[in-house]
């Protein structure tokens, strides 16, 4: 049930205690089709095809058709529809050269799905949880990442600052949504999100293979087959370990809409004055100045 949450983003197979556990512990985005899972398999099909020797063009084509072909099988739902296009934008500018802005790609994904259902923005949760994580890791992730020059691993410094990006943009609506504060999501989302991609890959390359080699080859399945429940048993045990902790998460009284407004007002603030004054500098690099 797992493995088809991290791959098509379906989670009903779960049950109301483990789907509640990876609520408490801040793990349920990993469960939700999302621009991280797209861009996967974006990634994923553009490098199979340069290493076909195919041209650009052809490439980000096959790489198009399997996206749809991927969105398509997770249930056209408003997230994964929102992070497609923004992925479909992405693979057009490498088709023809052009420059990427994925703020700019998120402003014409929102609008375009609003133009097509503009009922996504009330009463889809979902849609707007990914549009604020997505624009947390545009453009908080870059701010808070310079705060954390003290970290020298680099993949460890932009995991930390990824996971805060997101946990920060998405804070008020959930609040507002569903008035639960995760303590443990931070650290629980470092220890996972290493693993979800390679959970991701066993997973999809068990299911495939299993439906055309199982008959003849069980063998030749159960090499990733058992990567895969590895993976996916780890990040249960995590989301469990970590919803059982003390006080894992709070549930906080009505939290008003206006609030969470004027939250998201200040964070618009904030990434602006930064962008007008330019290059951000660390604290450090401040003391010297």
């Amino acid at each position: 049930s797992l493995a088809g949450g991290i791959v098509i983003g379906g989670k009903s197979g779960l049950g109301a205690d483990l789907q509640n556990d990876f609520v408490r512990s801040g793990l349920i985005p990993i469960i939700v089709l999302s621009g991280y899972n797209v861009m996967i398999v974006a990634e994923w099909v553009l490098a199979l095809f340069a290493a076909l020797k195919w041209s650009r063009r052809v490439s980000a084509l096959a790489g198009a058709g399997a996206l749809l072909l991927f969105v398509g099988m997770a249930g056209f739902s408003s997230t994964a529809l929102r992070a497609a296009v923004m992925a479909l934008i992405a693979l057009f500018a490498r088709a023809t050269g052009r420059t990427y802005s994925a703020g700019r790609a998120l402003f014409l994904a929102v609008f375009v799905m609003l133009l097509w259902n503009p009922l996504y923005l009330a009463f889809d949760p979902g849609f707007d949880l990914s549009v604020a994580a997505t624009a947390g890791l545009i453009w908080l992730s870059p701010i808070i990442e310079i705060w954390l020059q003290g970290i020298r691993s680099q993949f460890w410094r932009t995991t930390l600052a990824t996971t805060l990006a997101a946990q920060i943009a998405v804070l008020p609506l959930l609040l507002y949504d569903m008035g639960i504060f995760s303590l443990v999501a931070i650290p629980a989302n470092l220890l996972a999100l290493p693993v979800v991609p390679f959970a991701m890959a066993f997973s999809a390359l068990a299911g495939m293979l299993g439906m055309f080699f199982a008959p003849v080859a069980p063998v030749f399945v159960i090499v990733f087959a058992l990567p895969a429940y590895v993976l996916n048993a780890y990040l249960i045990w995590l989301a469990k370990a970590a919803s059982g902790i003390p006080l894992a998460a709070v549930t906080l009284p009505a939290f008003p809409f206006w609030i969470a407004v004027a939250t998201y007002g200040v964070m618009i603030v904030l990434c602006l004055r930064v962008r007008r004054k330019g290059p951000i500098l660390s604290p450090d690099k401040r003391k010297r100045g």
